[in-house]
């Protein structure tokens, strides 16, 4: 059975990485952070596959992104920018 959560991770991941790629320097602190983030949320999430949807890693990943931020103390500004090109990486994955 297709894993939707699994398969959304990995294509945000693609896309992270191919923005990486292309990224200016001022871009590869958010990108850097953002990308091992997927790994570690593939890891950490409880769920059953036949009961998600692609969005739902979506939001599960926009929660573990706003936790790791209050934990690494993260910054306003890196913090506005990680949240501008995660929404840049979901409009570019299908």
């Amino acid at each position: 059975m297709p894993d939707p959560f699994l398969k959304r991770a990995e294509a945000i991941k693609k896309t992270l990485l191919a923005m990486e790629s292309e990224a200016p320097d001022e871009d590869l602190f958010a990108l850097g952070y953002m990308i091992p983030q997927i790994e570690l949320v593939q890891e950490m999430a409880q769920y059953e596959p036949s009961e998600v949807t692609a969005e739902d890693f979506d939001a599960t990943y926009r929660q573990w992104l706003e936790t790791t931020f209050m934990e690494d103390g993260m910054e306003s500004d890196d913090r506005q920018r990680i949240e501008e090109l995660w929404q840049v990486a979901m409009g570019r994955t299908s």
